[in-house]
Formats: structure tokens, C-alpha cells, sequence
């Protein structure tokens, strides 16, 4: 019988090819006249980000399979016909991303460290690209993410092939980064709120308050299962060492890039149980990012080969 990486990893991939069927639809459906170069650019990243997400979740025998069926077809063998509940239009494309943002979110709650981190990673790019296709569209289809609070096992384990998680070495070091680096971000959002005001400056401290709960949280894992307690420093250098009108425009995309890698990386390495903060902050880092930055790959963090490298 299936065990619960198998499991969720069957419907991943049913999801993502779904979701693809629907991008692919939903290009072909639209009139090229029509402009809208955002909605271009978020469905293209889509065409892109997909297959390779889809890669990154196969079996190395599975790859195998299909690398040599392609290089090897059978007799009379035809491309497989698009999910017939794919979706045709925007607003069900971005209902198939928030399903597949979901259902990544809770299979990184419960499959094996190896397979978690590519699993929150994918959710974090679904994430982002969700937000940048509903501003694009003019939308408002894209529910919140899970909180931490929410992410909790969802399906039953089999007995059979029970998961595993990483060496506590690895988990011991991300844990201890992501300390480091929730603190250093508070405190450079603090730095930032000095120097706005109004709604802005109330924006900024909120960002502060996130991050420093985030590192107290992360700090008490720590200290209960044996790693490294990080204190917050009173004061952390500025990167260059000056705040300039410049740095302090790029330090906000800078900050949320750094932590959406951290805590994929934790997410990984972590036991079960630590797993929903670092996921919620993945999700939540990369909405953030939906607004600052078009580009974001489509395994954050991790390299996975290009299935168009294998034609």
C-alpha cells in the first residue's frame, strides 16, 4: 500500500497537470488584442513554473519512465488529453492555484523532510503567482493562506512506508538561522518605520511585530528541543553600513526573499510538529513578495532540471 508521501504525491501532480491544462486553456482562449500585458506575464510564468513543479515531484523512477518514453514512444502513442475539469477561464485558473497552494500546504505538514521542501516551495511560488494573477486580472478570487495555527495533519498515516524526517544536524542549523534572520528583520523594518510616517510607519511596525514573534516562537523550539537559543541583539548592522533612500527601497524585497529560503529550508529539516510556523511564513513571505518582485523560481531555493531540457 501507498504510505503518505505517495499519497500526496499523486495528487500533487494530478493538481499540477490540471492546473496546467487550465493555463494552457485559458492562453489559447485569450484574444491577443485585448492587452492586459500583466495577465500575459503571470500566465506565461505559469507555463513555465508548472512542468518543472511537476518534475520536482516525480519518483526517480517515474522520471526515468517517462524520459524514456519520450525518448522511446510506443507505437501509435498520443499526448494524453487535458483534464476535463480544467479550468477555462481566470477565475477558475486562480481557484486551481488556491487548491494546489493548499494541498501543498498541508502535504508539507506530513510527507518526509526530502519531500516537504519542494512540496512548501511549490506552495510558496503558488502563492506568489496566485496574488500576481488576481492584481493583474482586477480579481479578488485568492483566499488567505493558512496560519500557522491552521496547518495541521490533514490525512490519516498509513502504517506502511511511514515518512521520515531530516538529520537533527540540519534541523539544529536552519532553526538557528531562522532566528538570526527573523531578528535582523524586525529590527531593520524598525529601522525603516523611523523613517516614514502615518499609515506607512503604522505598516512597518506592524512587519516589525511579525517578525519578532516569529523569532521568539522559533527560539522556544529551540530551547526545547536542545538547539542553539539566538537573543536578540539591540542593535544589527545596516548592510553597506549606510541606510540610503536606495537600500532602504530594496530592503523590504531583500528581507522577504532571504526569510521565504530560510524557512523552506526549515520546513524540510524540521520534526513534524515544527513544521506549520516555518510553512505559514514561506506563504506569508511570498505574498509579500507578490507585490515587489515578477520573478521568483519555481522551486525557491532548489534546483531542479527543466523537463523541456529533456525534448
Amino acid at each position: 500500500p501507498p504510505g503518505i508521501d505517495d499519497l500526496f504525491r499523486v495528487d500533487l501532480i494530478t493538481l499540477v497537470e490540471r492546473t496546467l491544462a487550465g493555463t494552457e486553456q485559458v492562453v489559447q482562449s485569450r484574444d491577443p488584442a485585448a492587452g492586459e500585458l500583466a495577465v500575459s506575464a503571470a500566465l506565461t510564468t505559469l507555463s513555465t513554473a508548472l512542468p518543472v513543479q511537476r518534475t520536482a515531484l516525480l519518483t526517480g523512477a517515474q522520471r526515468e519512465k517517462e524520459i524514456e518514453a519520450a525518448e522511446d514512444p510506443a507505437p501509435g502513442q498520443t499526448a494524453p488529453l487535458p483534464a476535463a475539469d480544467a479550468p477555462n477561464d481566470l477565475a477558475g485558473l486562480l481557484g486551481a492555484l488556491v487548491e494546489l497552494r493548499d494541498l501543498a500546504t498541508s502535504g508539507a505538514r506530513q510527507v518526509s523532510g526530502s519531500l516537504a521542501r519542494p512540496v512548501v516551495a511549490i506552495a510558496a511560488h503558488t502563492a506568489w503567482i496566485a496574488r500576481r494573477l488576481e492584481s493583474a486580472a482586477g480579481l479578488s478570487d485568492v483566499t488567505a493562506p493558512a496560519t500557522a495555527e491552521e496547518i495541521v495533519p490533514t490525512r490519516e498515516v498509513p502504517d506502511t512506508d511511514p515518512p521520515s524526517i531530516g538529520a537533527e544536524a540540519d534541523y539544529f542549523t536552519t532553526v538557528e538561522k531562522a532566528q538570526q534572520e527573523e531578528w535582523y528583520a524586525g529590527y531593520l523594518h524598525e529601522v525603516l518605520a523611523s523613517r516614514v510616517e502615518g499609515d506607512a510607519r503604522e505598516a512597518r511596525l506592524g512587519q516589525v511585530e511579525v517578525h519578532r514573534a516569529r523569532a521568539e516562537e522559533l527560539g522556544r523550539f529551540a530551547e526545547e528541543d536542545g538547539a542553539l537559543v539566538v537573543p536578540r541583539q539591540a542593535v544589527y548592522a545596516i548592510p553597506g553600513g549606510t541606510l540610503d533612500a536606495q537600500l532602504a527601497g530594496q530592503l523590504p524585497t531583500l528581507l522577504a526573499q532571504g526569510l521565504l529560503i530560510d524557512h523552506i529550508a526549515l520546513t524540510g529539516a524540521a520534526p513534524f510538529e515544527r513544521r506549520p510556523l516555518p510553512i505559514a511564513a514561506a506563504l506569508a513571505e511570498a505574498e509579500r513578495l507578490a507585490a515587489l518582485v515578477d520573478r521568483m523560481d519555481p522551486l525557491p531555493s532548489l534546483q531542479v532540471e527543466d523537463p523541456a531540457a529533456d525534448g
